[in-house]
């Protein structure tokens, strides 16, 4: 961390500690605001912090160059996957997933909206997965960003500051038309201004961003539906959805969920198929979406496919991952038999299941007992879904609880860098007192700000 933002955390706190009746007010005001403008997990109100994470311009200059040229690098492993049947066979897609594969969304990028999640200390930046199929959170910052915004113009030590926001939904809606003006090249019976349909099964727990998304392309100009893929249907060569006419569909269903209901789902997917509608991500974006990827695009056998630049990249911020399974690997140019390794090396190690999220059934070697760590290694060895993964010292900072009393405490932090369109788009933090870190598994949101002394002082 430079110091600049080092001197803005101290005295953050130093004025939390002297001022905490006030404190306690603004928080409040804080959730007040976040519950009326639909920044809400479950129906409550998003679980957040009274502090951002701030980034210093070098760190925020990091993560621009780093996410963009990473989106680069899996846009082409995607090309690989579409036409090596050795990746394929790693990978181990099902059959309807390769199927979904095989549908060509109509635009060069298959990876509109994506989030890289990671971990970073200081200028160490260390990518733990890729959250590409349907990511949430765009529309949550935004709306953090703008409530925090709020209460730091209360702070009179932050006007030495400058502070930077980003409107991630104004990218999000810019990268969905040019998608869908690149894809009406080729199927120009489609109108110049979409009717967006935000698609996903009924009573989700993000359903409020949804709502947000739909305000905000309306108030764009952009019509929008949130609707259902059981509630699709076609008639005279047209898409439908509730009976009205769609035709950009923002796809926040997870793809392995739809293949789960298939017979639930036949025409949603039909009418994207034939070209109906255009459908953002592509089904291809969970290519790179399932952990296996990480063990993939370190492999020697085919990194050809990538820049110099993005080879050390990919060495500078990929943590050993491999697949589990009974086999011979290389572990910093060791070879190792993995049945043997992972128990004997529990503490380097964290198993994780390689298609699900949430930090859903996330296994931290350092804290799980050896008969538990041994069990699961056991009962996953041989079916080729599960990853296992290099533990990463995991980033802590300083975060206020607020309760009846003011007090800081030490929390676990992961970045969270959007990519839409493969351009960097701003970042979302989360922080827990566990260190698997996800608000679906007990985590808080704050926003990320990028600050900057107003004086000429370097950072």
């Amino acid at each position: 961390m430079t110091s600049s933002v080092q001197f803005l955390n101290e005295e953050y706190q130093d004025h939390f500690l002297k001022n905490r009746g006030q404190v306690k007010d603004q928080f409040k005001l804080l959730e007040k605001y976040l519950v009326e403008n639909k920044c809400t997990f479950k129906g409550e109100v998003m679980p957040t912090l009274l502090k951002p994470n701030f980034i210093s311009q070098r760190q925020s200059a990091l993560l621009k160059d780093s996410v963009e040229r990473m989106s680069r690098a899996l846009t082409k492993f995607i090309t690989l996957y579409l036409s090596e049947d050795r990746v394929k066979k790693i990978m181990n897609f099902s059959e309807k997933e390769n199927d979904l594969f095989s549908i060509d969304p109509g635009y060069g990028n298959p990876l509109v909206v994506s989030r890289l999640d990671a971990f970073m200390n200081g200028e160490s930046l260390k990518f733990l997965e890729f959250n590409c199929d349907s990511p949430a959170g765009i529309a949550y910052s935004d709306i953090q960003d703008e409530g925090f915004r709020e209460l730091l113009g209360m702070y009179p030590f932050l006007e030495k500051y400058n502070i930077e926001y980003i409107n991630r939904q104004h990218i999000l809606l810019s990268s969905l038309l040019d998608c869908y003006a690149e894809f009406r090249t080729t199927h120009q019976q489609l109108p110049e201004i979409p009717v967006v349909a935000i698609v996903d099964w009924a009573g989700v727990s993000t359903y409020s961003e949804f709502e947000l998304h739909q305000q905000y392309f309306r108030d764009h100009g952009i019509e929008t539906i949130i609707t259902t893929p059981q509630d699709f249907s076609i008639r005279n060569g047209k898409a439908l959805a509730d009976g009205q006419e769609v035709h950009l569909i923002y796809k926040r269903i997870i793809t392995r969920e739809l293949v789960a209901r298939w017979e639930q789902v036949g025409v949603f997917v039909e009418a994207i198929r034939e070209g109906l509608v255009c459908c953002c991500n592509s089904f291809r974006s969970i290519i790179v979406g399932n952990k296996k990827v990480l063990s993939v695009i370190t492999d020697q056998r085919f990194n050809s496919i990538f820049t110099a630049a993005e080879k050390q990249l990919i060495k500078e911020t990929i943590p050993w991952t491999r697949v589990l399974a009974d086999s011979t690997v290389n572990f910093y140019g060791k070879e190792v038999e993995l049945k043997s390794f992972v128990p004997e090396h529990k503490d380097l190690l964290v198993l994780k299941p390689s298609n699900k999220y949430g930090g859903k059934d996330v296994h931290i070697g350092n804290e799980t007992p050896q008969s538990t760590w041994e069990e699961i290694m056991n009962k996953h060895i041989e079916d080729g879904i599960w990853v296992v993964q290099e533990f990463v010292d995991i980033p802590t900072d300083l975060y206020p609880e607020i309760s009846d009393s003011v007090k800081f405490k030490s929390k676990y932090v992961n970045i969270n860098p959007f990519a839409l369109n493969g351009n960097y788009s701003g970042t979302i933090t989360r922080v827990s007192d566990s260190q698997v870190i996800n608000v679906s598994a007990g985590g808080g949101l704050v926003p990320t700000l990028t600050a900057s002394r107003v004086t000429t002082d370097p950072d």
